[in-house]
């Protein structure tokens, strides 16, 4: 029995077996796929066959398919760091007059601009992200240069059995003594359930320093940033 004989008896089987042309070609080291045409060209294929070779063509694509979207997720995430890691190169350090015009920019969004008409107009920034109450934090302790005790905090807190932990967790972000914080609000039994508490589990932070100069100037540099 010659080599090629062989190789194509044993090809034929695999193709009975429901094998595709490229299976065949890596079981029997074969290169050519015009080989296998010549040796399946009068090869009549029974029910089952043809069954299982839909199914492993059907498996095949799948396969392809879940590996072509893996592939395509670990470049795109290489991509987005990639990008990530170019944008914290183009900011660089910050400058003393680059944080001036970001705390400006932050109250700006997030700040109180309402103006009493009794009593003394307090500046009040609300947030939940702790790196946003972190930057706004040095606007305040280096460009407004307040006083730590000046600065009092309140949290808005959705969940009144996180209070201790809610505390914590804020006092660890701004580096201020636990006791500072007060609990500004706790929501009601009745709208609690509708609320999803995974998004906000340590509530909002208002950071509020009660002081008229400093309440204008920040409205002062929001109106410089409007007017440029």
């Amino acid at each position: 029995m010659s080599i090629d004989f062989a190789l194509k008896q044993k090809a034929i089987q695999l193709r009975l077996e429901g094998k595709s042309y490229t299976d065949i070609l890596r079981q029997l080291q074969l290169k050519s796929k015009g080989t296998l045409s010549v040796w399946f060209r009068d090869l009549k294929l029974p029910p089952e066959t043809k069954r299982l070779l839909k199914n492993n063509t059907a498996r095949a694509f799948a396969r392809g398919f879940f590996e072509f979207n893996k592939n395509r997720t670990a470049r795109i995430r290489s991509e987005n760091e990639v990008s990530y890691q170019k944008g914290i190169r183009e900011v660089g350090t910050i400058t003393h007059r680059e944080l001036l015009l970001i705390g400006a920019a932050l109250y700006w969004g997030e700040g109180t601009k309402f103006e009493r008409i009794q009593g003394t107009p307090s500046v009040v920034f609300t947030n939940s992200d702790p790196e946003m109450i972190r930057v706004f934090l040095r606007f305040i302790r280096l460009i407004l240069k307040i006083k730590e005790e000046r600065i009092r905090s309140g949290i808005n807190l959705y969940d009144a059995k996180k209070i201790t932990i809610s505390r914590r967790y804020w006092s660890d972000v701004t580096k201020l003594p636990k006791e500072r914080f007060y609990i500004s609000q706790l929501v009601s039994r009745a709208s609690a359930g509708k609320r999803d508490k995974r998004r906000l589990p340590y509530g909002t932070l208002s950071l509020r320093i009660s002081n008229r100069e400093e309440f204008y100037r920040i409205k002062g540099m929001v109106a410089g940033l409007a007017q440029n």
